[in-house]
């Protein structure tokens, strides 16, 4: 009997396409994770990975409003209105709190204030979450660094890196047999219809290779969502505007153009296969850090193959490691960092925690699982004498050299005429961590409210704009140390800066002196 399309007959995996005979449906069990059964072993159950972008996105409930799904608009009159009607509404919010303000006392306009944040924060969470794409990925970003908007925001925009409405399987076996012109059961002998996990421009899925019988992660991208990234960008700028507190016009216009291009770049994955090779390669001398490595047979523009990856989510896994676990991932984190950027010029600009895996089923090393990073999408490249001149400036702060910050700044492009004291006192508090030889306490580190002080009593600050080109380079530094602080490490950051600074030629040995400990 010749093979054909069936669906899993068994209750305790999720949905599966598999070739094989009609007569004896399977359980695909190779492609599909064990589905949990109650609420108890839906929270603990192990999270397989693979995934690539999307990795930080677990299926929709199947009782959320979405879950049965829709695929994303892609109709840019359709998106338009939606974020139009949305910043229509915050906008109108906005206004009656500056009426209403009059009327109150100052507890009170507190109150008022942080009730209509949340639910400003829960009226864009959903909008966002529901045209994915360029529009949820701009806030997925904003969630992750804690000086941009008011808490209220950061809290209910953080919920966008945990959840997503998945589009429906039909829609997904279009877009695969689409792109490789065969149909699905002639490349996979098994091929997950629930997605493991969902997110901004597109959703991924387990499956088994027909030819080689290796698991794989495919990655789906939501049908017409490259297209509409720039007009949604445009449409952001808008809202983004009337959110923002101490970021400066100029510097949002800056990252929102910044941000365009490089999600427009992110939105091909084919590119995405070759920056996951490229990830192979320069990372392959990492201890304890590994890189899924693409199929590029199977590879297109919008559906990518990869190594599938078996293990649980970073953050989780952090909160409930030891001291020393989490000690030797955060600084596997900051090494990939450090390593990418200013050894090989690649920035990997997109680090939240979704994006990185422990590989809990591998031995450990050094004391804890490998870590597995998951994404090559939304990756910036520089020339080496952009990312040296940023080593420069950080020597120029430990050194106490205000002629070299000052020239170094003005290299890279950052607006004149500051007082060079303010800006060396900003920077001791926003990179403190690299500043001071000892174990910094990352949950401790208040730096929003150290840097919401210095703010209000040195305005003048907020006109340092930096260029568009080390804009990514900060936010993935914020998203770095927003990980850090949730999950509650403690690392020498400072003596890793300094081993690169050393590296690339800016350092002899015991060549600059860190801040004294206070």
């Amino acid at each position: 009997m010749p093979a054909s399309t069936t669906r899993c007959s068994s209750s305790r995996t999720r949905g599966c396409f598999s070739a094989t005979p009609r007569r004896s449906p399977i359980r695909c069990s190779r492609a599909c994770a064990p589905e949990p059964t109650t609420p108890a072993a839906r929270s603990s159950t192990r999270y397989e990975g693979g995934m690539a972008n999307e990795a930080d996105d677990e299926p929709a409930s199947p009782h959320a409003p979405d879950a049965a799904g829709k695929a994303p608009t892609s109709s840019r009159f359709s998106r338009f209105a939606k974020l139009s009607g949305l910043t229509a509404s915050v906008t109108a919010r906005h206004l009656g709190q500056r009426v209403a303000a009059a009327f109150r006392d100052e507890d009170a306009q507190q109150r008022a204030t942080h009730e209509a944040q949340k639910k400003t924060a829960s009226e864009i969470t959903r909008t966002l979450g529901e045209l994915k794409g360029a529009a949820m990925k701009v806030g997925q970003m904003m969630a992750t660094d804690p000086e941009l908007l008011p808490p209220p925001m950061l809290e209910q925009l953080s919920t966008l890196q945990h959840s997503a409405p998945s589009m429906p399987f039909a829609t997904v076996k279009g877009v695969v047999e689409g792109a490789l012109g065969r149909p699905l059961d002639d490349v996979f002998a098994s091929f997950s219809e629930q997605p493991i996990g969902a997110a901004s421009i597109g959703q991924v899925h387990c499956g088994v290779l027909k030819d080689d019988g290796s698991k794989v992660a495919i990655k789906v991208q939501y049908p017409g969502i490259a297209d509409t990234i720039r007009s949604d960008m445009k449409n952001l700028g808008n809202l983004f505007a009337l959110l923002r507190t101490q970021v400066p016009k100029d510097r949002l216009d800056a990252w929102l153009e910044e941000f365009t291009s490089v999600l427009e770049r992110e939105s091909d994955y084919l590119r995405e296969a070759d920056n996951l090779e490229r990830f192979h390669v320069v990372l392959k001398g990492t201890r304890g850090v590994r890189v899924p490595a693409p199929v590029p047979e199977h590879t297109r523009k919008n559906v990518l193959v990869m190594e599938f990856f078996d293990g649980k989510k970073l953050e989780p896994w952090l909160l409930q490691a030891t001291e020393a676990q989490r000690t030797t991932q955060a600084a596997r984190l900051m090494e990939v960092f450090l390593q990418t950027m200013h050894r090989h010029h690649l920035l990997h600009a997109d680090p939240h925690p979704g994006n990185f895996l422990v590989l809990t089923g591998e031995p450990d090393i050094d004391g804890a699982p490998p870590l597995g990073l998951l994404d090559a999408g939304c990756v910036r490249e520089y020339d080496a004498a952009f990312t040296d001149e940023l080593i420069r400036f950080l020597v120029a702060l430990w050194r106490h050299d205000a002629d070299e910050m000052v020239a170094v700044t003005m290299r890279l492009g950052f607006s004149a005429g500051q007082d060079i004291e303010e800006v060396y006192e900003w920077n001791q508090i926003i990179l403190g961590p690299l500043l001071e030889d000892r174990d910094w306490d990352f949950g401790a580190w208040k730096i929003r409210d150290d840097a919401m002080r210095f703010l209000l009593s040195h305005p003048n600050i907020k006109a340092w704009s930096p260029p568009r080109e080390i804009l990514f380079y900060v936010r993935t530094l914020a998203g770095l140390r927003g990980l850090l602080h949730k999950t509650g490490v403690k690392l020498n950051v400072y003596r890793l800066a300094r081993a690169m600074a050393e590296e690339r030629g800016f350092l002899r040995a015991r060549g600059a002196r860190p801040r004294a400990d206070s």
